[in-house]
């Protein structure tokens, strides 16, 4: 099926465009930027912004189905501007979209939110409950109503929070729970439904492929748990005590409106299971143990993913030859090779370097301590910055391309205190280490 995306750089549409590739979708995206680069999976864009204008592009008479993610974030202070945004972002994007579209579209999935109940306390809520009268219900209300004008079947995905570790509420959440110092929000009472990310991206495209899925659906998992019970389960998680609760008037004044989504209760059962939809994490304990793994330990966790149209073959052809790291890196690090161990890189090759950090010289001593060509390699510094930096990197097949994703474990000298005074700043520094890479390898022929 030919499919077109909306939001296809955020983090459910980057999962729900790796799935749709998976299954052999053709996939255009809506973009405000020609670039590629952002998107983890193979497709086209479509350079217009909706919230602007219809769009005018012969390609968009062959496609089927629609994936309509796009939004401005609802986290932060919610001033006057920042609602304009929200709506604007969702109703008048959609009402844009929904009039450029083909008038034999198959299938329209349109993104939404548990929101559009309104604070229901305890209420338990299916698809049929009535819209709430709070802000966000109403931009929930005008953003379906603007989708119900399209043609083919149409499916609106009420979500709950999205638990990841790539981005979302979960890291915030996270922060004072690493410190021991996380507690409940508000009473604690409010409802929170949520999903894991991998059950999320799965449930769009089991919408988008089956002809059972039609109208409202609630993408939540089975087990909602109350503010509380989420927040004993992360204390649980990294072996703390829960402490007092946030007090509700202090969230109303740092976000204002915005305030509302965190102190809201919605209570969601979803009828995705009464269509045949299997959950893989439907408990709240089974999400957490797969995704709080590496935080368990202590580890912080980065993760950047590129799609490119060469095999896994090609690709790894490269990325064997060490002495390319250094055109890899920003050259304000001042990376040099200084030293390899074997002659061509293998399973237990040592690699010494050298690079400055802000100025300041350093040594670094890395081991291959996995080597399985063309898939996957793994660096592991013995010597170095950190107390621990643990580089996976793998070459997966995905479509006629690969998937190349680099995974990066690592720790901060002096424990929590060094994570604490330091990590957003070295977070901030790996993350652009990786964006420069990035670029360097988009930009190469294989």
């Amino acid at each position: 099926m030919k499919v077109l995306m909306t939001g296809a750089s955020g983090l459910i549409g980057k999962e729900v465009g790796k799935l749709l590739a998976s299954r052999g979708h053709e996939i255009l995206v809506v973009s405000r930027n020609e670039s590629r680069l952002p998107f983890p999976f193979p497709c086209e864009v479509i350079k217009a912004d909706l919230n602007r204008s219809v769009i005018q592009d012969a390609r968009l008479a062959s496609v089927e189905g629609i994936i309509n993610l796009m939004g401005e974030s609802i986290a932060g202070r919610w001033t006057a501007k920042k609602k304009k945004e929200i709506y604007r972002s969702r109703v008048i994007g959609t009402r844009n979209l929904v009039a450029s579209l083909p008038p034999k579209l198959k299938v329209f999935v349109q993104g939404s939110a548990v929101g559009a109940y309104g604070d229901r306390g305890p209420e338990i809520l299916t698809e049929a409950s009535s819209f709430g009268t709070d802000f966000l219900a109403k931009v929930c209300q005008d953003w379906e109503h603007e989708a119900q004008k399209a043609a083919g079947r149409k499916v609106f995905i009420r979500t709950g929070i999205v638990l990841s570790v790539k981005g979302g509420a979960l890291p915030q959440m996270l922060f004072p729970f690493q410190l021991g110092v996380g507690g409940p929000l508000g009473s604690g009472k409010q409802w929170t439904s949520w999903i894991h990310v991998d059950d999320m991206s799965r449930l769009i495209v089991e919408a988008l492929e089956n002809d059972l899925f039609q109208g409202p659906l609630n993408a939540t998992a089975a087990e909602p748990v109350t503010n509380l019970e989420f927040s004993k389960k992360l204390a649980t998680q990294f072996a703390t005590s829960l402490r007092p609760a946030v007090p509700a008037f202090a969230l109303k004044l740092l976000f204002a409106e915005g305030a509302d989504p965190i102190l809201g209760s919605q209570r969601a059962h979803s009828r995705a299971a009464d269509l045949g939809f299997k959950f893989h994490y439907p408990t709240l304990d089974a999400a957490f143990e797969n995704l709080l793994e590496p935080y368990r330990e202590g580890d912080e966790v980065m993760i950047a993913e590129q799609y490119f149209p060469e095999s896994p073959t090609q690709l790894f052809e490269y990325f064997k030859e060490a002495r390319n790291l250094e055109e890899l890196t920003p050259p304000s690090l001042k990376f040099k090779i200084e030293k390899i161990s074997t002659p061509e890189v293998q399973q237990g090759t040592l690699i010494d370097y050298t690079l400055k950090v802000h100025g300041v010289p350093m040594t670094w001593k890395t081991e291959i301590d996995e080597w399985k060509p063309p898939f996957r390699f793994v660096d592991n510094q013995l010597k170095g910055p950190y107390r621990k930096w643990h580089h996976t990197h793998e070459f997966k097949a995905l479509g006629s391309g690969t998937l190349m994703t680099d995974r990066v474990r690592y720790k901060l000298p002096f424990g929590y205190l060094g994570w604490l005074v330091a990590g957003t700043f070295v977070r901030k520094d790996v993350e652009q280490i990786f964006s420069f890479r990035r670029k360097v390898i988009a930009e190469k022929s294989y």
